[in-house]
């Protein structure tokens, strides 16, 4: 029994040996060391400069990269308004016609005053001159002439007879600016029992328009600025500058 145990005991030491000394395993930490980040260069200011620098291209690189590839689904922007030299977006509408190119100075002169950029053109086109007032439908030039002195009579000194037309010889009793005096005229031959008429007198041939310049938000253009003969009526219109202006 005593033998037993010095041989147990002899045994343990044994094994505890060879478990300390020669069976050694290594361990996950042993294996696989923490890694360490090492310390902060210290680097010259020219150093961080120089990689300041390369990446702030490779940020520039990448933002140019990325605004390539979202362009392809962007419609494009729609075309800003005509603008004057100073930058603001600006309409064109056109006064006219003017009879005269006098007549188109004065109203530019007007609209400069007025505070609006115009130029002035000359094109072929149709003008309203004024109120017509005539005898139309005599059956004959005799008929034509016994009308014409009965106006006469009445004063009226500056009627003279149109050459005849399939509806018969006219008399032209005059053209007036104001409807006011073309109104007077009719009455009075009515009165001798002539059937007078008045009607909108046109010519064809060359006449002036303004082409007038509108700033944002747009100013309409009032008329009424290039009445400057009392009575008198200039009948204006407005109109988009031709060609998109």
């Amino acid at each position: 029994m005593r033998t037993l145990c010095l041989f147990l005991l002899l045994a343990n030491a044994l094994f505890f040996g060879w478990a300390q000394l020669i069976d050694v395993q290594a361990t996950d930490l042993q294996r696989h060391p923490a890694s360490v980040n090492p310390p902060a260069r210290i680097m010259l200011a020219r150093e961080a400069a120089a990689s300041g620098g390369a990446e702030s291209l490779a940020a520039e690189a990448w933002a140019s990269a990325s605004s390539s590839g979202s362009t392809a689904s962007t419609p494009a922007p729609a075309p800003a308004p005509k603008s004057r030299s100073g930058g603001s977006p600006v309409s064109c509408t056109s006064v006219g016609p003017f009879a005269e190119s006098s007549e188109a100075g004065t109203a530019e002169a007007a609209l400069r005053k007025a505070g609006f950029q115009s130029r002035q053109r000359m094109v072929q086109g149709e003008m309203w001159v004024g109120y017509w007032v005539s005898v139309q439908g005599l059956p004959s030039r005799e008929a034509a002439s016994a009308a014409l002195k009965q106006l006469a009579d009445k004063g009226m000194n500056d009627v003279y007879v149109l050459p005849g037309t399939d509806s018969g010889s006219v008399l032209s009793l005059g053209v007036f600016s104001d409807h006011q005096r073309a109104q007077r005229r009719a009455d009075d031959a009515r009165s001798i029992g002539l059937n007078a008429r008045i009607d909108d007198r046109k010519r064809t041939g060359a006449v002036y328009w303004i082409d007038v310049d509108q700033p944002e938000p747009v100013q309409p253009v009032d008329t009424s600025i290039f009445q400057t003969e009392p009575g008198k009526i200039n009948r204006l219109e407005l109109r988009a500058c031709p060609g998109g202006e």
